[in-house]
């Protein structure tokens, strides 16, 4: 058996390279196919969902998943100054890392009368303290599924992310009504630019590899 030519080489080892360096996702349940929870502490491992009482939900849904059977359902019914929303702590980190929370959302209503907010609480497990948050990222679903993004990196003091998605209508309109799906929520690493320099010259070998063999 002949040997694999240079090509086939360098493929195999600039991917081997690129997936060990590869983040990992650490949110559980990130298509909320399993229950969110309500009932406190531990928040890790788990969606812990909540909701400022009569008007608004926050629950496992089948109605509109993006993928899976069942995504987050956030819902306000015509009232004002209220919320819904869930969050996950994700402990074990070391500052000065950067990280991105990101996920998909989308909402059946039209207009969406209400505000949604992505931020991250940076905490520290052994005080059991804030030490800071992100500022809220205000992204706008639409009625099909699209992408919302933060980045930021973990401040001094803290070891623990505490991943929010809500909606309100603090800040809403005269309706203050509405509903958001939230689906396949990750928080990982973000890639270092080598990383990707690797992975993409590991797609260039692997062209290279298929154009020896035709």
């Amino acid at each position: 058996m002949k040997p694999p030519k240079l090509p086939v080489v360098t493929a195999l080892v600039f991917l081997s390279l690129a997936a060990s360096s590869a983040a990992a996702d650490l949110v559980v349940n990130g298509g909320f196919e399993d229950p969110v929870t309500s009932d406190g502490p531990p928040f890790v491992g788990f969606w812990e969902a909540f909701n400022g009482g009569a008007g608004s939900s926050a629950a496992n849904s089948a109605v509109m998943p993006r993928t899976g059977l069942q995504s987050l359902g956030l819902s306000i019914a015509n009232t004002d100054n209220t919320f819904a929303g869930a969050f996950q702590d994700i402990t074990g980190l070391s500052s000065g890392v950067d990280y991105i929370f990101s996920g998909w959302h989308a909402t059946p209503s039209s207009p969406l009368d209400l505000t949604t907010e992505v931020r991250i609480e940076w905490r520290n497990s052994g005080s059991n303290t804030e030490i800071s948050r992100t500022p809220n990222l205000n992204p706008i679903p639409t009625a099909l599924y699209s992408t919302f993004d933060l980045t930021a990196t973990v401040p001094v003091g803290a070891d623990t992310a505490r991943l929010v998605y809500a909606i309100q209508t603090f800040t809403g309109g005269a309706g203050n009504n509405g509903t958001v799906y939230v689906d396949d929520v990750s928080f990982a690493v973000v890639p270092e630019p080598s990383s990707l320099i690797l992975l993409g010259a590991g797609g260039l070998a692997l062209v290279a590899m298929r154009r020896l063999r035709a």
